[in-house]
C-alpha cells in the first residue's frame, strides 16, 4: 500500500509525525508546502508553493505537481490539514478512486476548519479529535489521535 500524506508545514506536519506509527510501515510520500523545514525532510516529498506566497505560483505549481503525485499511484490520501491544497486534492483523488482520510486538527475543539467543511463531502473518512465535536457534527471519533 502507498500513502500520500498531505499537511501544511507547521503544526499540521507535527501532527502527521505524531501519527508515524500508523503510516511508516508502508510506502509513503509527503505533499506539503515548500519551506526551510520541509526541504530538510528526508522522506520523499512534493513541495507546493503556499498560496499566501503567490496564488499564481501556487496554481502553476499544483498543475505541475498533481500529475507527478498521481503517477505515484497512492492507494490512500491522509491529511491533517493543508488548506487550498486539500480543496484541490480531495475531489481529485476521490474522482481517481483513491481512498481519502481527513483528520481535523487537535486544536479544533468546538468547530471544524473551513478546509474541513469543504473537503468533508469528498473524504471517505472524516475524523475529529474531540467527542463533543464528533457528536455535534456527526463525525468519527476514535479517541484523541494525537
Amino acid at each position: 500500500m502507498k500513502i500520500a500524506l498531505a499537511c501544511s508545514k507547521g503544526g499540521h506536519l507535527q501532527e502527521m509525525f505524531k501519527l508515524k506509527d500508523a503510516w511508516s510501515k508502508y510506502d509513503y510520500f509527503f505533499i506539503t508546502y515548500d519551506s526551510v523545514r520541509t526541504r530538510e525532510l528526508r522522506e520523499k516529498k512534493f513541495l507546493i508553493v503556499h498560496p499566501a506566497d503567490s496564488c499564481v505560483r501556487f496554481f502553476i505549481n499544483m498543475i505541475w505537481n498533481v500529475p507527478k503525485i498521481l503517477l505515484e499511484k497512492p492507494d490512500v490520501l491522509i491529511s491533517t490539514g493543508m488548506g487550498w491544497t486539500d480543496i484541490v486534492l480531495f475531489p481529485l483523488f476521490r474522482l481517481c478512486g483513491i481512498y481519502t482520510i481527513y483528520i481535523e486538527s487537535l486544536a479544533n475543539v468546538s468547530n471544524v476548519t473551513g478546509t474541513g467543511k469543504l473537503v468533508r463531502k469528498f473524504a471517505n473518512r472524516f475524523l475529529v479529535q474531540w467527542p463533543k465535536l464528533a457528536e455535534e457534527i456527526g463525525a468519527e471519533y476514535h479517541g484523541g489521535l494525537l
